[in-house]
């Protein structure tokens, strides 16, 4: 019984060696504990950049559409609402739902008289929104605003400051209208 036990034990020795030394698994086995880690940076990567995009046109957006208050287009209108949200939207849509846009238009004396209150409430919902794009030489300042989604799983309790998975995009501009009144 002894010889079969050695035999034994030299087989068992010869398995466990050539099962040590094979690696045929090994680059398998690493990426599925390393695939979640990169596959989250590479989304978060995207998305944030997204995000940064997003930003970046309304800003641009805004300054545009602001162009349009300036100029005495949008007051010259017939529904001036509309066409203001129309020139907004234009080029928007690329990035963003328009329809979860909400804008604040507000006339002001002068720049010091300026006043930035809240106009959504704390779930980002419009709150006290006006539209009040004021006439030839009036300051006014316009304001915009984005709920923006985090896709990303666990993306969102990095980047939401409430960890409900949405940030509140906002894009302003603040000027003086022209002199408009005999232009047309």
């Amino acid at each position: 019984m002894t010889g079969n036990m050695v035999q034994i034990a030299r087989w068992a020795r010869r398995r466990a060696k050539r099962l040590l030394n094979n690696r045929s698994g090994v680059v398998a086995l690493e990426f599925v504990l390393v695939a979640p880690i990169l596959f989250f940076l590479l989304f978060a990567i995207l998305e944030t950049s997204f995000l940064y995009l997003t930003a970046t046109v309304m800003e641009g957006e805004v300054a545009t559409a602001a162009r349009t208050i300036r100029t005495g287009a949008v007051q010259q209108d017939a529904d001036p609402a509309a066409y203001f949200e129309e020139v907004l939207c234009k080029n928007l849509e690329s990035v963003l739902t328009c329809d979860n846009v909400v804008f604040d238009i507000r006339r002001f004396d002068s720049f010091e008289s300026m006043s930035f209150d809240e106009f959504l409430d704390e779930d980002g919902e419009a709150d006290d929104v006006e539209f009040n794009p004021g006439d030839a030489g009036d300051v006014v300042l316009v304001r915009i605003a984005y709920k923006y989604t985090i896709i990303t799983p666990f993306l969102a309790e990095f980047l939401s400051p409430d960890g409900s998975g949405t940030i509140v995009l906002k894009a302003a501009a603040a000027f003086q209208n022209e002199p408009f009144q005999n232009a047309i």
